[in-house]
């Protein structure tokens, strides 16, 4: 690997991302903590783990800390389970083998469970050369573990699926590898894998007929795009993030248990996928395993315009609204709007946007291709992330909002008054949350907990 590669994953890895969050860092003398706290705010405790930090917190309306974790190593999020455990994404404790590829993200590699008291139960970290969980999780019904993870080819076997050497000139020319995204079910409590969907097995090319996988892809939207290339059709900078080799850079995983169905976010695409839970791994690998929808960028699939018809930039965080929560059966998603690079000039209109979309669903459980998404509900008044961020629906039918960057939370009605308000106060250097859970005060998880408060959270380091 060419020293050029290895500085500019070095500055990939030191988390700052300099080049994209120029002009973002928050005023020094911003305030932090508690800024809004009215009464319509749901009553309950947000759980946060600050990146570039080993802690979590989960903190009252008061932004007061009711408890705190140390997992001893970065952390990137937190969930509360019905049990009162905890379900954790963060660093490996083991070195990471990067003889592959240099490429990751410190705060992930590993999945685990804590007690409340921060104990672990089990642990399942991608520390292999081949194979490296990065980004979001979801919580199975069953207690299992949906993840994302990169699988290795060397640069030739895209070459030799069809990937365009054109692509290859402008974008990889200085790569060796190829990064498709892998979700995986972890079994819990054993860590084993037990299924899992590879969007490796579901591509399409048109440019050699001589392959398995030749076809047109207009006329094939349920397969994916080999030479669909974020960098090269947008001259988009090769320093830009984690550079072409993470082709897809899913950075969100969901699962639906009525339909037995996942939906991943796509970053590097602009677009949602869902894809079918129902198969077996063998099943996944074949035509039963193509998407059965997409949406937010028909351009990816031969679709559409490139500029005008891109409904998704960037976008993270999405999810299907839980039975038994204002908007069930929707899909809720934090659309960043960064239009990195709106394809040759930036957006000077530059805000995020929360989107809750109705799907065509039909009767058994395909969907129209041809019908319109509803927009059902959207906000977009005074935030903004150009990357990571999250979103929540609440019980009380309110909507968080986190805003990664500035780490900024946002709790709002829907008719879009703000009710809470809260900053990160930790790290001044970066304030960066990456998603945020909050949990209503009568949560099974929460039943007989010491929740009495402490002071409110600040940042220690810097009486250090």
């Amino acid at each position: 690997m060419t020293m050029s590669i290895l500085l500019r994953l070095t500055t990939v890895l030191l988390i700052g991302f300099s080049v994209i969050c120029a002009g973002m860092a928050q005023d020094e003398d911003q305030e932090t903590g508690v800024l809004i706290h009215e009464q319509q705010a749901l009553d309950g405790y947000t759980f946060i783990a600050p990146v570039v930090n080993s802690s979590a917190y989960a903190i009252d309306n008061q932004g007061r800390v009711v408890k705190q974790w140390d997992f001893g190593v970065l952390t990137r999020e937190i969930h509360l389970l019905d049990n009162g455990n905890l379900m954790v994404v963060h660093a490996p404790r083991d070195e990471i083998d990067k003889s592959l590829y240099e490429l990751g993200y410190p705060p992930d590699g590993a999945v685990a469970e804590y007690t409340w008291d921060g104990a672990r139960v089990w642990e399942r970290a991608f520390t292999s050369a081949e194979r490296r969980h990065h980004h979001g999780i979801d919580i199975l019904p069953n207690g299992n573990v949906l993840a994302l993870l990169w699988d290795y080819y060397p640069l030739d076997d895209a070459i030799a699926k069809g990937l365009n050497p054109d692509i290859v000139a402008a974008s990889f020319a200085e790569e060796e590898v190829f990064l498709p995204d892998v979700v995986v079910e972890i079994d819990n409590p054993s860590g084993e894998i037990v299924w899992e969907w590879s969007a490796w097995d579901h591509l399409i090319q048109n440019l050699d007929r001589n392959l398995p996988n030749f076809g047109l892809v207009s006329g094939n939207p349920q397969r994916i795009d080999i030479n669909y290339e974020q960098y090269y059709l947008k001259s988009i900078p090769l320093n830009w993030s984690a550079g072409p080799a993470d082709w897809m850079h899913s950075n969100a995983v969901n699962y639906n248990p009525d339909l037995d169905q996942i939906v991943i976010s796509l970053l590097r695409f602009d677009e949602m996928w869902i894809i079918d839970h129902a198969h077996s791994t063998a099943e996944s690998a074949g035509p039963a395993g193509d998407l059965l929808y997409r949406w937010g960028n028909p351009f990816a699939y031969g679709k559409g315009r490139k500029v005008e018809d891109r409904k998704l930039f960037q976008q993270h965080d999405i999810q299907w609204i839980d039975e038994g929560l204002p908007g069930a059966g929707n899909i809720l998603l934090y659309n960043n709007r960064n239009n990195v690079i709106r394809e040759d000039e930036l957006a000077e209109d530059e805000y995020s946007s929360i989107l809750e979309l109705k799907l065509p669903l039909l009767e058994d459980g395909s969907y129209d291709w041809n019908a319109e998404v509803e927009i059902v509900w959207q906000y977009d008044q005074g935030f903004y992330s150009r990357i990571i961020s999250g979103v929540q629906r609440l019980p009380n039918g309110n909507t968080l909002i986190t805003a990664g960057v500035p780490g900024r939370l946002l709790e709002v009605t829907p008719e879009g008054r703000v009710v809470w308000e809260y900053i990160n106060p930790i790290n001044s250097e970066s304030k960066w949350l990456f998603r945020v859970r909050k949990y209503p005060a009568n949560h099974p998880g929460l039943a007989g907990k010491d929740l009495e408060p402490g002071p409110v959270l600040v940042d220690r380091t810097e009486d250090e």
